[in-house]
């Protein structure tokens, strides 16, 4: 069950959480949480935010990197990368960054 964390904004900063081992595996994107034994699985856009939080950015660099990469209309970009990062955040897969 997912613990439901503060929301994530465009302004929001954020970066991975450090307990997260990453791998790819043919062409999927795969991490486990080293503390909770956990598995995850990433879609290619999941897995390309993934890969851009190796360094800090705010939700909003990263909806404008998504948009140079994918065709996508903006508002729908920022929609589902906000929900992305929430969904990282309640798992504890990434951190805010204040």
């Amino acid at each position: 069950m997912t613990e439901e964390k503060a929301s994530i904004e465009l302004q929001t900063r954020l970066k991975r959480t450090e307990n997260i081992l990453f791998s790819e595996i043919d062409q999927d994107k795969v991490m486990i949480d080293i503390e909770r034994g956990t598995y995850f699985g990433l879609n290619p856009v999941a897995g390309d935010i993934w890969e851009l939080l190796e360094k800090t950015h705010s939700a909003q660099e990263l909806i404008a990197k998504l948009l140079e990469s994918y065709e996508v209309a903006p508002e729908t970009c920022k929609k589902e990368t906000l929900q992305v990062l929430q969904r990282m955040s309640n798992l504890n897969l990434v951190e805010i960054v204040t």
